[in-house]
């Protein structure tokens, strides 16, 4: 068995963002193929692995570690040597900001959501999510764009919003963090 893995970076931008948002994450790695990985003798794949890092505000990768296994020790040592070298947008002045990468295909809506929320929750606060909700979730192109919900005012036809709402793109294919970030 050949097991091959791609991590695609699509660059998505949201017009009305001004300055530097510390939260925010945008890939500009390229186009990432691990391929030609069998699984040594004794060995069984069992899922795909999964790391977790920290994206440093000149948008370097740093802490990288391996949080899931995938039964293939050659495959989990290519993901670890291919993810030290991607590389985020710059955020200048921000602190470093902690991610994990949930490796494996993002099949439906439900596992769009279940896999954002706790990045979402994590990075805006309970509170900040818990006032947006619900969260959505709809496919667009090859990303899963994972949104919550403006509450305008009193009423259905209220124009009066304040605020923005917490949004993650999801790669469909293999589950990475494309961006997140917070409308205005």
């Amino acid at each position: 068995m050949i097991l091959t893995l791609i991590f695609a970076p699509v660059l998505l931008s949201q017009t009305g963002r001004t300055g530097i948002d510390c939260k925010s994450l945008v890939m500009r790695s390229e186009v990432t193929v691990i391929d030609e990985v069998q699984p040594e003798e004794g060995e069984k794949y069992r899922r795909p692995p999964m790391v977790a890092y920290e994206v440093q505000d000149n948008g370097d990768v740093r802490k990288l570690r391996l949080v899931r296994h995938s039964g293939s020790k050659e495959l989990d040592e290519k993901l670890l040597s291919t993810a030290v070298q991607w590389k985020y947008q710059t955020r200048l002045g921000c602190a470093a900001l902690k991610v994990r990468l949930a490796g494996g295909p993002i099949p439906n809506e439900a596992a769009a959501l279940k896999m954002a929320e706790p990045e979402l929750l994590r990075l805006y606060g309970a509170i900040v999510i818990a006032s947006e909700r619900p969260l959505t979730a709809w496919l667009w192109g090859e990303i899963w764009v994972v949104s919550e919900t403006l509450h305008c005012g009193k009423g259905s036809n209220s124009t009066d919003c304040v605020g923005g709402v917490a949004t993650a793109h999801l790669s469909k294919s293999d589950g990475r963090v494309v961006e997140i970030f917070h409308t205005e």
